[in-house]
Formats: structure tokens, C-alpha cells, sequence
């Protein structure tokens, strides 16, 4: 490159980091429009690191709230090739809330053809949040002014006292269960303001999550009879947090020992409790029956050979050897991802840190895994000419845990495709198939250790550790792991390891 285009670039490059608006750049000639370049004005404004956004599409940043009318005006302008700008949700790497101006516009070679999309950004939430606030006053000032009752003067400051001082998130509802306060915690933890609450309906807010006709009985008796309940719970899919386990406490509020014309309803959230008991006791399970299933073919087969040995038989020898054999081989696979697992949770593992051929390792792989899935058709394209720095064991083993997967989900649709490409100072390796899907609130989850989808427990064998090995494996080398699925419409799971630069 000419020295007045090197020096231009960096020019270039300069100022667009120097930028207050984030940028991205996506590359239109790979599968999915990965990002391979951001400035730093997007990493603040998103709370990732650059190493974390490149190779990702820019929907990562919608969550779980996919469901937005304006990702349909996003998807048609890069579909037609043409600019658009739009408001979108968005949530930063914390998981917190922010609203997007998002400007995107195509990149053209000299044929015409679209190369690349730039998008420009801007975090416009206090913006959003001051019309939302306007909106708000303007509709209820009126109301409010009529409304507001000499009860609620004088005890105001004695509920947020309440509210305010206890760890968990509060609702005081008034007699017909309109929501007159609400704590900081809950505003938090389910991601609202105040002002989008008070005064409305409990069973209007969050989009009727709150609309459970066994609850609101129970609240409907909590004044008149001075009934309190506890332990109450709901499991639920919320808008913003996703799926939650809350239990719920409630009473009348009390001054001394005056009853209040008031409900105090607490949340405590058991989510996290309910899945450590839940994962304790699934590996329990799990962990005896993947054990028991291959002792017990082990076992029968070694006594059928026994007694077929005893009467000089050798018909189906050979069979039968080949099976007790498999199976051992399936126990030692079992026992070896244990003990992986063991060491990535004690942090006791050790990588060898080398120059790694992707084509190498993902040649191999694939050998080994289409010899034991011959029914499948593996597919590989793109460029696998690059080389990366890490452990080649490792590596391949995350790669191999990928393809079998794919098999192993795709049962009734035989192809799996495995593409290669480079984004940015990483290597991209996606695999694709077309089998039973994951859904989104999975997403995460599947990378937890000894979580297994609930719906798949009893037709798929496995302990829920290989996905949880794999991401440790790709964090551990500077990489990220994530999927994109659907029910029914397949998975594609996509790694990202920095290049031997």
C-alpha cells in the first residue's frame, strides 16, 4: 500500500475512534453479516470489549427482546441493499437497558455489489426516557392532582422508608390493587421506572405478568380479612429479564399496632437457587444413569461371552466384544469430561501455546467424526487457510464436541456444514445444521455446567458438560462461543480464536 494511502488509513482510522458515535462495520460477503470492525465509542457505549463484538451479527445486542417491529425495517434495507435509521432497544454487556439511534448504509465495490454496512450509533435513552417522562406527566397530572388521597400524604414517607430499606423488590398496592410505590430494587431488578408503574393496575404493568387469577385472589384477601400469605410462586417469562422464579410474600401494612388500608407484596428471587438444587440433583441423576447404561452393556455382554467361551461357541464373538468395547470407550469419554470439567472449575488446568493450522485440526476432526456419523454429509467451505496460537488438543476437542453435536441433534436431516472465515484478527469457525433447534431463553443456559434441555433428556445421551467444556476452552484461548437457533429450524454454534498474528 502506497505510503499517502497507509498514512490515510490511519487518518481514517483516528478519527472514527475519535468519535463520540459508535460505528461498526459488518461484512455483507460472509454468513450472517459479522461485525469485523468497532470503534471505541461503541465499546463504551455497549460496555463490551472489542475481542467480544467482532464476529458476532449486531442483533447479539437485541437479548432475548427480539421481538421489535423495527428489526423487520433493519432486515428488509440490508436485504434491498438500501440505508435506513431507526430506534431500537438495546442492552449493554451488564445487561441493562438502552435506546439505539441506529443509522445504517451499504458499502459498494466498483461493480456495485454491496461489501460491507456501516451502522452509526448513538445512545439516546435520556432522550427517550425524558418523552416517556413528559408523555407520562402530561397524561396523569390531572389525575393525580383529583386523586391524590390525605392517606397517602401522611404515610408516604412511612412506606418508602419500608420499601427502600429491605433487600428485595416491594410493591405497596392500595384496595383494588393499584400500584401506589415501588422500590429501587424492583425498578432494578425488573428493569422499569417507577413512573411506569405507580398508580396503575398490578395486573396492567409488565405486560400482564402479574395477571394470575390464584394470585390476585389471594391479594383480593389480604385487606378484608387480614389474611397474609407466604411462599407463593410464580414462574414466569418477564418482558426485559426472561424467565424468573419468584416467591411471593404479602401483608396488610401495620402502624403500631393499626391495620393500614395497605398491601405490602415482596419478590424474593429463587432462580438461581432453584437451578443449583436442580443441577445437583440432575448430575446426580445424569451422572448415574450415563454411568449405569454403559456398565450394564458391559456387564451382559461380558457374561453372554463367558458362557458362549464355556460352550466353544464363536458365532457373534466378535459382535458382542466390539459392543462391551464401544461401550467402555463411551465410559471413558464420560469420565474424562468429568474430570475436565473438575479441573476448569478448580482452575487447575494447563494449556500447551502453540502455532495452530485450522485446517489441520479441523481436517482431522472431521474425519473422525463423519467415520462414526458415515450417515451424515459434512460440509466444509470458506477459508480454512489461517493459523491461530493455542492448544491443539484443546481446540480440537471443542471442535470435535461441535460436529457431534450436530449429528447428534440432526437424527432426520443429514447435512452438516462447517464454514471458516476471518473476522477482523480472528478466526471464525461456524457449524450449521438443520436439526431440532434450541430455543432463546436456552441460549446461555447451554453453557452451563450439566444443563441439559429439559425436552431432549431422555432421546439424546450426554451429561450437559461438553458445551460447558468448549466455552471454557475458547474463553481460556481470547475467543467467545455463542449459538443462533430456533425450535425446528436448526442451530448454528460459532467460535471466534485470535489469530498468530
Amino acid at each position: 500500500m502506497p505510503e499517502y494511502a497507509k498514512a490515510l488509513s490511519k487518518i481514517f482510522g483516528t478519527a472514527l475512534d475519535a468519535s463520540f458515535d459508535g460505528v461498526v462495520i459488518t461484512d455483507n460477503n460472509q454468513p450472517d453479516n459479522p461485525i469485523i470492525y468497532c470503534n471505541q465509542a461503541f465499546c463504551d457505549i455497549t460496555g463490551y470489549s472489542m475481542d467480544e463484538i467482532v464476529g458476532h451479527n449486531c442483533r447479539f445486542l437485541q437479548a432475548n427482546d427480539r421481538n421489535q417491529k423495527v428489526r423487520k425495517t433493519i432486515a428488509a434495507a440490508v436485504k434491498e441493499g438500501k440505508s435506513c435509521q431507526v430506534d431500537i432497544r438495546n442492552y449493554k454487556k451488564d445487561g441493562s437497558l438502552f435506546w439505539n439511534e441506529l443509522s445504517i448504509s451499504p458499502v459498494h465495490d466498483e461493480n456495485g455489489n454491496i461489501t460491507h454496512f456501516i451502522g452509526i450509533q448513538n445512545d439516546i435513552s435520556r432522550r427517550k426516557q425524558a418523552e416517556h417522562n413528559l408523555n407520562l406527566e402530561r397524561e396523569n397530572l390531572e389525575k393525580r392532582v383529583n386523586e391524590r388521597t390525605k392517606e397517602l400524604q401522611e404515610h408516604e414517607q412511612f412506606l418508602k422508608g419500608i420499601v427502600e430499606t429491605i433487600r428485595e423488590s416491594l410493591i405497596v398496592l392500595d384496595p383494588e390493587l393499584n400500584i401506589a410505590l415501588v422500590n429501587r430494587h424492583f425498578e432494578k431488578f425488573f428493569k422499569v421506572n417507577s413512573n411506569e408503574l405507580v398508580d396503575h393496575k398490578l395486573t396492567d404493568v409488565l405486560e400482564g405478568s402479574w395477571d394470575i387469577p390464584e394470585l390476585i385472589n389471594l391479594l383480593r384477601n389480604v385487606l378484608p380479612e387480614h389474611n397474609p400469605f407466604e411462599d407463593f410462586e410464580v414462574v414466569h417469562d418477564f418482558p426485559y429479564i426472561g424467565n424468573r422464579r419468584l416467591m411471593l410474600n404479602a401483608s396488610q401494612i401495620t402502624v403500631g399496632e393499626t391495620y393500614q388500608n395497605w398491601i405490602l407484596l415482596a419478590m424474593e428471587d429463587v432462580t438461581e437457587r432453584y437451578v443449583i438444587e436442580k443441577k445437583k440433583d440432575d448430575f446426580i441423576a445424569i451422572a448415574s444413569h450415563e454411568m449405569k447404561t454403559p456398565i450394564t452393556v458391559v456387564k451382559g455382554n461380558l457374561q453372554l461371552l463367558e458362557r458362549m467361551l464355556n460352550k466353544g461357541e464363536t458365532d457373534g464373538y466378535q459382535p458382542r466384544l466390539k459392543q462391551a468395547t464401544d461401550s467402555l470407550e463411551n465410559l471413558s469419554r464420560l469420565i474424562a469430561n468429568l474430570l475436565d470439567t473438575s479441573m476448569l472449575t478448580s482452575g487447575s488446568t494447563r494449556r500447551s501455546s502453540e502455532v495452530v493450522s485450522i485446517a489441520e485440526i479441523v481436517n482431522i476432526t472431521l474425519g473422525e467424526v463423519s467415520e462414526v456419523y458415515s450417515d451424515h454429509d459434512f460440509v466444509l467451505y470458506g477459508n480454512s487457510d489461517l493459523n491461530v496460537v493455542g492448544d491443539r488438543s484443546q481446540l480440537s476437542q471443542v471442535i470435535t464436541n461441535l460436529l457431534t453435536n450436530a449429528a447428534k441433534y440432526s437424527k432426520d436431516t443429514k447435512q452438516v456444514i462447517l464454514h471458516i472465515g476471518r473476522v477482523g484478527n480472528f478466526a471464525k469457525i461456524s457449524v450449521t445444521d438443520t436439526g431440532i433447534g434450541i430455543a432463546k431463553e436456552n441460549h446461555k443456559r447451554i453453557f452451563d455446567r450439566f444443563y441439559r434441555v429439559s425436552a431432549n433428556d431422555n432421546n439424546y445421551f450426554g451429561a450437559g458438560i461438553g458445551l460447558y467444556i468448549s466455552q471454557q476452552i475458547i474463553s481460556d484461548h481470547g475467543g467467545t462461543i455463542w449459538v443462533e437457533s430456533e425450535i425446528g429450524q436448526g442451530s448454528v454454534f460459532s467460535i471466534t480464536i485470535p489469530l498468530s498474528l
